[in-house]
């Protein structure tokens, strides 16, 4: 079963909690965090980087800033 944990963000001076759920998947995982009412998975890719993948369609409306701020902190962990 997986389990939800909290991922603090800061963003623009403004600390922001996440719902964060690790997903196993055989050897690896994907990371699903929950963004402005919308689930955004991050996994690693080949080389080691975090990729997005928009699982509602409509990620285009997350501002990339706050993205790559959830990227640093992640890989900050």
């Amino acid at each position: 079963m997986n389990e939800t944990i909290t991922l603090p963000v800061d963003y623009l001076g403004t600390s922001h909690e996440l719902p964060l759920t690790i997903v196993p998947l055989g050897y690896t995982y994907q990371l699903h965090i929950e963004v402005e009412g919308k689930t955004l998975i991050f996994e690693k890719d080949d080389h080691g980087e975090y990729r997005v993948i928009d699982s509602t369609g409509d990620a285009g409306e997350v501002s990339k800033g706050f993205v790559a701020a959830i990227v640093a902190t992640l890989e900050a962990l």
